[in-house]
């Protein structure tokens, strides 16, 4: 039976065991960016949100991509479809103003966001992060070497659809091929993100209900959220959930996380980012609480925030 990277994680040794969780460039020269941090509980990797080893970075930066599939960290790009239903790796529904396009996603085709570039937090556009579609993306990943907890969480934004094209699945499917064993899916919309896992045999399904939240008030209560979870639990291996939520949680006494493990399911954490938001309690929290990863901008400060609680 296959071991899935994210089982290999649990099982490398941390520092003062032999290796240090603080990742070295592939060189090993220069000390870089962070790709898990030992807890009260075991390793808690720190994903890379949008691909941002710091803050202030363009999302989607292709050499970061790169370097955290060498390192072995856990990675996060956003996708919409595109008029001619190819997935393009963009957060927002409109190109502008996150990138030096214009226009609706949705209604552009891929060929026509060539030569765009997303811009970094001063508004400048990165040549090294270009507009690209999942395949353009992914591609260079064939070609390198992958530690092996690596994984890439392709995370399914809808616009005005409300289903995914099956040409859109298929393109998604191609794009991917050969690496779905690093594969996560995770989407708000669970039903078209099992669509995507059904057609990538290996990849696994996250399931972020923080949107289900917003519409339903009522799972504010976190006993009604995890019967909501546990409600739609099948296939799913991961869940997302906003980082004050989990704390609310466990303010009240209600160990969420823990309960969500006993199904199976680990719990990511986001954005947990550096800011009066996230004091040492906060992080206290979240580690006691026993989440498996947290998503950030600012992995290498979060690993030094949390090591210094």
């Amino acid at each position: 039976m296959s071991v899935h990277p994210f089982d290999r994680i649990e099982r490398q040794p941390l520092e003062g065991e032999g290796r240090t969780v603080t990742a070295f460039d592939i060189n090993n020269r220069t000390p870089t960016t962070p790709v898990a941090v030992e807890g009260p509980h075991g390793p808690i990797r720190l994903k890379w949100h949008k691909l941002r080893r710091q803050p202030t970075q363009a999302p989607f930066i292709r050499s970061n991509l790169a370097l955290g599939w060498q390192l072995g960290a856990s990675l996060e790009i956003d996708m919409l479809a595109t008029a001619d239903d190819r997935f393009a790796v963009l957060h927002d529904p409109t190109l502008g103003p996150s990138t030096t396009g214009r226009g609706h996603v949705s209604r552009t085709p891929i060929a026509s966001m060539s030569g765009l570039f997303h811009r970094d937090a001063d508004g400048d556009p990165d040549p090294d992060a270009p507009v690209l579609s999942l395949a353009e993306l992914v591609a260079p990943l064939r070609r390198l070497p992958r530690a092996p907890s690596a994984n890439l969480q392709l995370d399914l934004k809808l616009l005005e659809r409300h289903a995914v094209p099956d040409s859109a699945v298929a393109d998604a499917a191609a794009a991917v091929a050969g690496l779905a064993d690093a594969i996560v899916v995770g989407s708000h919309h669970l039903d078209e993100a099992r669509r995507l896992v059904a057609a990538i045999p290996g990849a696994r399904l996250g399931y972020d209900p923080m949107l289900a939240v917003s519409r339903q008030p009522a799972l504010r209560d976190p006993e009604r959220l995890l019967r909501h979870m546990e409600r739609h639990r099948t296939g799913v291996s991961l869940a997302y959930l906003r980082f004050d939520a989990i704390v609310a949680a466990e303010t009240q006494g209600f160990p969420l996380v823990q309960r969500l493990l006993d199904l199976g399911i680990e719990t990511d954490a986001w954005t947990v980012n550096p800011g009066p938001a996230i004091s040492d309690a906060t992080l206290r929290t979240l580690v006691e609480a026993k989440v498996r990863q947290i998503t950030t901008d600012a992995p290498s400060e979060i690993f030094r925030l949390i090591r210094s609680c």
